[in-house]
């Protein structure tokens, strides 16, 4: 298993963060060497976008599922990023790259750290769930 943390724009307040996690489950290995080159330019995107406080990615490449987590400053700058390249491009490819249980869940803390077992336990009951072909 592979984990990495970022803190990108912490400002050690405490506060209301907003936290979204997801489960990518790939469905093909023909899918995983785009899927990576993605997530590599999603990840620079996310180091580069205002009002994301940290973000942690985990692998689990043997299984082909992927996780992640975001802690964000406001809910409102999430719509900002997620619609935006490469992150909207991702969205759209993920259509086809998804395996069955692919989805992700929001929630709000006041932690606002990389909790991977809130993260797990919150992906149990799903927000949203992508459709699989």
């Amino acid at each position: 298993m592979v984990e990495r943390k970022v803190e990108v724009d912490g400002n050690g307040e405490i506060q209301e963060l907003h936290c979204i996690a997801t489960i990518l489950p790939i469905r093909s290995w023909r899918y995983i060497i785009p899927f990576l080159r993605m997530t590599a330019r999603v990840q620079k995107q996310l180091e580069h976008t205002r009002g994301l406080a940290r973000y942690g990615l985990k692998a689990d490449l043997l299984h082909k599922r992927f996780w992640t987590l975001t802690v964000w400053q406001k809910k409102e700058v999430v719509q900002g990023f997620v619609t935006s390249e490469p992150h909207a491009e991702a969205v759209r490819r993920f259509k086809d790259w998804a395996g069955e249980g692919a989805a992700f869940v929001e929630w709000t803390s006041t932690k606002g750290t990389i909790d991977w077992n809130t993260a797990m336990q919150k992906l149990q009951n799903p927000t949203f769930y992508y459709k699989t072909k």
